[in-house]
């Protein structure tokens, strides 16, 4: 009861999840960057879901340039 397993929060991971989840062994899911992979990790009923913060401002910052100095309006931090 105290055991989640960490699966990736990729498309296999999260069906992988679905099927986890519903044999009641429960997930920890993670390299989560974006709202639809949390999204969807919640649709399968995934126990937990583990978001990279900082991996979030990463692509933030190459996607767009934008690099923050401060916490403030950081990408990362708002996702969660």
């Amino acid at each position: 009861k105290k055991v989640l397993i960490k699966i990736a929060s990729t498309w296999e991971g999260i069906q992988a999840a679905k099927v986890l989840e519903a044999e009641g062994i429960h997930v920890n899911m993670t390299l989560l960057f974006s709202m639809c992979q949390a999204i969807a990790c919640a649709e399968v009923g995934a126990t937990l879901i583990s978001p990279f913060v900082g991996r979030i401002m990463d692509w933030y910052t190459a996607k767009t340039g934008t690099k923050y100095v401060d916490g403030k309006n950081d990408p990362g931090v708002e996702s969660v």
